[in-house]
């Protein structure tokens, strides 16, 4: 009696196995061969002050959270990503109902350029544009619920880098 339920178990394993399903990493084919990725400071192109190096921290972290590729400094890398910070852009949202001339809130963009570069040959592997949109309301001090919504946004940017190199989407 065992034996049958043992026969079919295996059976149903084997027929299972072949579904095209796996475990771990499911990286672009493009990118089979790469293990090790560098990522060094980002470029910045706008006037906020030391956002660059907080892009770079983001996305490192969020690349060690996902655990496709391993972090290594330049010379051990397999390839290199570069990114440069474009452009924030700041557009009121919505206005204070008695006053339309003073904003209640804005939506804050941040723009970044990326490049995955083969370290060897300096061969493109990917390349786009990622775009972060956020939003914050005005309140006592303006700063600090500024640079609250740009944390945001630059979280934001990470995961979508990190999504479109480990995933390729």
């Amino acid at each position: 009696m065992r034996t049958p339920v043992v026969f079919l178990a295996c059976l149903a394993l084997a027929l299972v196995s072949g579904c095209g399903y796996r475990l771990g990493a499911a990286k672009p084919a493009i990118l089979q061969n790469v293990t090790k990725i560098a990522v060094p400071t980002f470029k910045n192109k706008t006037f906020e002050p030391n956002i660059e190096v907080l892009m770079a921290d983001a996305t490192v972290k969020q690349f060690q959270q996902d655990g496709t590729y391993e972090i290594v400094p330049d010379n051990r890398a397999d390839a290199i990503l570069f990114c440069t910070l474009e452009d924030i852009t700041r557009s009121q949202a919505r206005a204070v109902l008695s006053n339309v001339l003073a904003t209640r809130e804005f939506t804050l963009r941040l723009t970044v350029q990326y490049e995955f570069v083969d370290r060897i040959t300096g061969a493109k592997i990917l390349a786009g544009t990622v775009n972060a949109d956020t939003s914050f309301f005005t309140n006592n001090d303006l700063q600090i619920d500024e640079q609250q919504a740009v944390v945001t946004a630059i979280h934001k940017v990470a995961v979508d880098i990190v999504g479109r190199i480990s995933e390729g989407f």
